[in-house]
């Protein structure tokens, strides 16, 4: 995919973008001084010296090249091709004599995480001391190493972060006694978790694009880049089905729809793995509905049915398990009616393994394993935290600890009894399995020479931008959008987001990027067409923030001032663009609120900008659905581009000036208030229901809001499209057969769009009360003005119309299934109608 190669010059990088960032801070290229330079050259000039003399001091066991063969490595040493060595051999043969080679301390190693440097190593290479510690057996992966989280910028440059890799690659396959090979593992659920990789939206940016080839790229794109750099396996997708929109992880989930983020999921998992790198998926199970949308210490305890859960909350593991077969499998560590996730031998065992077919190996939250004693009080210590969490099916702790931390005390407990050498055998077992088929035993080593032309090259950062211009969803427009950039006069941008990069970098995402903020694009799309100003206006949040969601306070005199500032520029103005929305700060792990209003003095703001009497256009940089009724009733045009990766500024101008009709959809619903709560599709017959306002014998009344402020799947375009010709073959089958859906959609306004056209589906009668509507399909389709497209879908009822009956089995059962081509959900969104049979 990539073409170009691209200038990687290490942790300091000079190019044609806006921003950049480096060790924590966001500056203007312009800013760049001759003397930070010069710093920067001296500080890698000590770095270089410094791995010059770790190399030296490791010769011995670099010169070890007799073990490598044409074909084949000889890892244990002993001149011969062992089983274990053969390429030729099933896996499984492979596997089983390798364990049979190996010590209790050799298989309990693999069980255990080395967290990179620096949050837990203090090395970036192989030192004299690694003969000392407990790795010098082995170890299952490394994680996160030199990754460049939290701007610790050691050995994070293309080419030397590869060549690492390989050097601590040859430490485990020629310093241990069977040289079994680590799995280096990593984020990368918007783009690889490392410096200047390929920076896409967030997860419920891609998912508000509702385009499966879209992600398969992005997937592709992660996946390559991963493995030019050394890693084989990418902790991503995130496939938890967000039900209440306060939880800070709501900005990590592609939405609210199982069917959506199944579709999705399995996309980017193909993707990933189609590289040669392991999709470790998370977070298993019921992660999702902490009770209250709580984060932090309180995730626990959530509130869903089992029927729920199975049909919801499961439904994108099972589809992924079943059609991309991950390599991995992240255990939450939430319970589920009482009993920890991590604990659960239903959960990681016959679930996992046994219903969903699962054959990698699961590693566990961080964290999740001490917590069965230290927060959910069902292990009496740490050593019977392990038994559980072993013994229930999990194969690897990582965690922010030490790996001996884990290790000697598993050892321990092994030689208690409490957990058995055959349980160790098939945890372990499933490690090896998974490094084999990964190619780590018969193929360990990557080219560094190639990493600077494949991550971030010029094709991979296209396909950025693209994600940014599908991501967008136009909520509103008062005959205001597009803007005409000949006409436009003077454009005034303000709000928190308008120029603020730091959003699009995400701890579980490239730590170090190049961002076009919003006032950057438009200042670049503009040029010299139309002038622009610019003043901040207010904070994400104020001084009294998160108390001001509950008890709002007027601004204080430093609040105050800013805000004066802003609507003083505003009278300069012929148009106004406000950017809002969310940070680091207001959304993310852990970061729940009890609100969803915008958060601080947004909303003053917009007030203040929509009494100039210009037009108003709100743009939304949000991470969770946002209950902002003052400014839908006000403002005259809403767009939301999310936390939209590197080239959100281009795509919030290009969508602002008419070069990007929006085409995205809602990935969740929008309640009008946090009251309404929970409010998420699919629901069940009736959960959405009014009051009655005349006399019902069980009373009536007229006392709460009713409906979304926005449905899930909701957004508009710049044209419009006409739905019609609907097909649905055979009308009456067995449960066995497939269902034909087809459609035309006809674009009929003036701009060539995508129509996101959207299936869904309901039992109208069953022995449990179904769903109102299930989404069961859907198409994002490139139409130009005044063209017809054919639309079709595939049904299968085993697949589709399955449900729990009332002995929670999987069944099919008999009856009428309504089938509806929607723009989205909602009674209003149906456009056409129609029904099968099945007998």
């Amino acid at each position: 995919m990539c073409d170009e190669a691209d200038v990687d010059s290490g942790p300091f990088t000079v190019g044609p973008s806006r921003w950049a960032r480096h060790d924590g801070v966001a500056w203007g290229t312009d800013d760049l001084t001759c003397e930070k330079i010069a710093r920067e050259c001296i500080v890698r000039k000590m770095k270089l010296l410094i791995v010059f003399a770790c190399l030296l001091s490791l010769a011995d066991w670099t010169k070890a090249d007799g073990i490598y063969h044409e074909n084949w490595i000889d890892r244990n040493k002993n001149g011969e091709m062992d089983p274990y060595e053969n390429p030729e051999l099933p896996i499984d043969e492979r596997v089983a004599d390798l364990l049979d080679r190996m010590t209790m301390d050799e298989k309990t190693a693999q069980m255990g995480t080395i967290y990179g440097h620096k949050r837990v190593l203090r090395t970036t290479h192989p030192t004299a001391d690694w003969k000392n510690r407990v790795w010098k057996d082995g170890i299952a992966n490394i994680d996160e190493h030199c990754n460049g989280v939290r701007e610790v910028m050691d050995m994070t440059g293309h080419r030397e972060h590869a060549d690492l890799l390989n050097l601590i690659q040859r430490w485990f396959i020629e310093e241990t006694r069977l040289g079994i090979p680590v799995d280096f593992t990593n984020e990368g659920i918007r783009g690889l978790c490392h410096t200047r990789a390929s920076n896409f939206p967030s997860q419920l940016g891609i998912g508000a694009t509702w385009d499966r080839d879209l992600v398969r790229h992005i997937g592709e794109i992660t996946g390559k880049e991963a493995k030019a750099l050394g890693y084989s396996n990418i902790y991503s997708p995130i496939l938890d089905v967000v039900r209440d929109p306060r939880w800070g992880r709501t900005i990590e989930c592609y939405g609210e729809s199982p069917f959506l983020v199944g579709e999705l999921g399995t996309q980017q998992t193909l993707g990933l793995q189609s590289q040669g790198v392991g999709s470790t998926v998370k977070h298993f199970a019921a992660y999702s509905t902490p009770h209250g949308g709580r984060d932090g210490r309180a995730r626990t305890d959530p509130q869903i049915p089992f029927r729920d859960m199975q049909e919801i909350l499961l439904h994108p593991f099972q589809k992924v398990f079943a059609l991309a077969h991950p390599k991995g499998a992240m255990s939450s560590y939430n319970t589920y009616d009482g009993i920890p996730v991590t604990g659960s031998r239903y959960f990681l065992t016959e679930l996992l393994r046994g219903d969903y077919g699962f054959k990698g190996y699961v590693v566990s939250d961080s964290g999740a394993v001490s917590r069965l004693h230290e927060q959910h009080e069902v292990a009496v210590d740490f050593e019977d935290a392990i038994a559980q969490a072993v013994n229930a099916g999990m194969n690897v702790r990582t965690t922010f600890k030490r790996a001996e931390d884990f290790i000697l005390p598993l050892r321990k407990v092994v030689k208690d009894g409490r957990i058995s050498e055959d349980t160790i055998n098939s945890r372990v077992g499933d490690v090896l399995r998974v490094k084999f088929e990964l190619g780590l035993f018969d193929k360990p080593f990557v080219d560094p020479d190639a990493a600077p032309s494949i991550v971030h090259c010029k094709a991979h950062e296209e396909m950025t931008l693209r994600a940014a211009r599908e991501a967008m969803v136009l909520l509103k427009n008062e005959d205001v959008l597009p803007v005409d950039p000949k006409t436009c006069g003077t454009i005034f941008v303000t709000g928190p987001a308008a120029d603020d990069v730091i959003p699009m970098i995400s701890r579980y995402g490239p730590g170090t990027s190049d961002v076009i903020t919003p006032l950057a694009g438009i200042k670049a799309f503009l040029g010299e067409q139309a002038s622009v100003i610019y003043s901040q206006g207010v904070d994400y949040y104020d001084a009294t923030f998160p108390g001001s969601g509950i008890l709002p306070q007027p601004p204080n005199e430093e609040e105050q001032a800013k805000l004066d500032k802003a609507i003083e520029a505003a009278k300069s103005a012929d148009i106004i663009i406000a950017v809002m929305g969310d940070n680091d700060d207001t959304v993310g792990e852990s970061r729940s609120r009890t609100d969803l209003n915008l958060p601080g003095h947004q909303d003053l703001l917009v007030q203040e900008m929509v009494k100039t009497g210009k037009p108003v256009i709100v743009v939304l940089m949000i991470g969770r659905a946002a209950s902002i009724n003052w400014i839908d009733r006000n403002a005259d045009g809403i767009l939301v581009s999310w936390h939209g990766g590197e080239k959100v500024g281009q795509a919030v101008a290009e969508t602002i000036f008419g070069a990007n009709n929006p085409g995205g959809k809602l990935p969740i619903t929008f309640p009008k208030t946090v009251g309404q709560i929970p409010l998420a599709v699919p629901h069940r017959n009736g959960a959405w229901a009014k009051q009655e306002a005349r006399h019902d014998p069980n009373g009536w009344g007229t006392t709460r809001v009713l409906g979304p402020l926005y449905y899930f799947g909701y957004g508009l375009s710049y044209t419009s499209f006409e739905y019609e010709n609907l097909k649905i073959s055979p009308q009456e089958l067995d449960a066995d057969g497939e269902i034909h859906v087809t459609c035309d959609v006809t674009n009929t306004g003036d701009y060539d769009g995508d129509a996101v056209v959207q299936l869904y589906v309901k039992d109208v009668v069953a022995s449990v009360a179904p769903f109102e509507q299930l989404l069961r399909g859907f198409e994002r389709v490139s139409i130009k003005a005044g063209e017809t497209k054919e639309v079709s879908f595939k049904l299968l009822p085993k697949r589709d119309f399955r449900m729990l009956n009332r002995d929670n089995q999987w069944v099919v059962e008999p009856g009428q299934f309504d089938i509806m081509v929607s723009d989205c959900s909602g009674v209003e969104g149906v456009k056409l109608k129609g029904s099968v049979t099945i007998k």
